[in-house]
């Protein structure tokens, strides 16, 4: 079987749409929205946004999970719309994406324990001036976000192992701050 065959099969088997990622350089509108780390955690992208609608509709290339669109939901305070896309494309746009990020990003490596994940949240916290924190799970990541006048900074930790903590800079517009 080819791959764009497999896309088609898992779309009918999960009965939803397909979204042609041929043209993936337009997909960095959009995907600032999330953490990186989120993003290759599930294999998805942020693909398209309807503002009118507060609808954001989110490519997954190997399974769709759920609790991360759940999560973007209570993050982002819009409405998720799972869709399918080639994993050859998925992988090649989120590269793309890390190497544009990846001089954007710390990374501090140990167990990440609960207090560890606090101490951390409260030191950017101050650091940033937050106004609002949101706190969301889904698998083993604890997504933070903090907000602050007109920017949002994500904080990414992946809790319960000893991988490493992303965050995410420089701190971002807020979805609604974007004219799309």
């Amino acid at each position: 079987m080819t791959e764009p065959q497999i896309t088609q099969a898992l779309a009918v088997q999960w009965s939803l749409p397909i979204y042609p990622l041929d043209r993936w350089e337009r997909l960095l509108n959009w995907a600032h929205l999330l953490p990186l780390g989120l993003l290759h955690s599930f294999q998805m992208l942020p693909v398209h946004y309807l503002p009118a609608s507060g609808l954001l509709y989110v490519a997954f290339s190997s399974r769709v999970d759920y609790t991360a669109l759940y999560a973007i939901e209570q993050m982002l305070e819009l409405r998720t719309q799972p869709c399918v896309a080639q994993e050859s494309q998925v992988e090649k746009a989120l590269d793309a994406l890390y190497r544009r990020r990846v001089s954007e990003a710390n990374q501090l490596l140990g167990p990440l324990e609960p207090s560890l994940i606090s101490r951390a949240t409260r030191q950017e916290m101050i650091k940033f001036g937050a106004r609002e924190v949101r706190v969301a799970g889904c698998a083993d990541n604890v997504w933070i976000r903090l907000s602050a006048a007109d920017l949002v900074r994500d904080l990414l930790f992946q809790s319960g192992t000893e991988r490493p903590l992303v965050v995410q800079a420089p701190s971002v517009p807020p979805l609604l701050a974007h004219p799309w």
